[in-house]
């Protein structure tokens, strides 16, 4: 029975693993692009695109102080699985989906300039949209609204049960 626990811990640490992973490369991505675009010489005027960026840049890496703090809350048991999943999907709804279309909007702002979507903004698009996948997923494990010492307990009653039936 120790192989069981030893594989959801191990199951819990690489999910840990890679939302933390995934919400950092994301919002080190969005940053890299804000600066792209301060930097940006080109024909296009970019100027009513810095501040919205600067806010959604600024909320993901909120969002991202939030999901850690989450995170730990989450394992200590002191929130449930649903609210995490809550938070989440705030990420992606306040971080993630505006990043996109302000990525699009400033890109097609600059194609029509004469140049191709820049490296930025495709580290930026395709950080984004991994960063939603997963969160997508990790929500749809924790569906249920259980903290993981609850969890631990009805696996523990699990085993009981299967140890009192052999």
């Amino acid at each position: 029975m120790a192989g069981r626990n030893d594989l959801t811990c191990r199951q819990k640490s690489a999910e840990v693993t890679e939302i933390l992973m995934s919400t950092f490369a994301d919002v080190v991505t969005d940053w890299i692009y804000y600066t792209s675009i301060l930097a940006y010489n080109g024909d296009a005027d970019l100027s009513q695109y810095e501040m919205p960026l600067l806010a959604f840049v600024t909320i993901g890496a909120l969002m991202a102080v939030i999901i850690v703090i989450g995170l730990i809350l989450n394992i200590c048991g002191c929130i449930s699985n649903k609210t995490f999943s809550r938070i989440l999907a705030a990420e992606v709804m306040l971080g993630d989906i505006p990043q996109f279309v302000l990525t699009g909007l400033i890109q097609n702002e600059i194609k029509t300039g004469g140049s191709d979507i820049s490296l930025e903004a495709g580290l930026n698009i395709a950080a984004s949209a991994y960063n939603m996948f997963l969160d997508v997923m990790q929500m749809c494990r924790m569906e249920d609204d259980t903290t993981p010492e609850e969890e631990g307990a009805e696996e523990k009653k699990d085993e009981e049960i299967i140890a009192q039936a052999e």
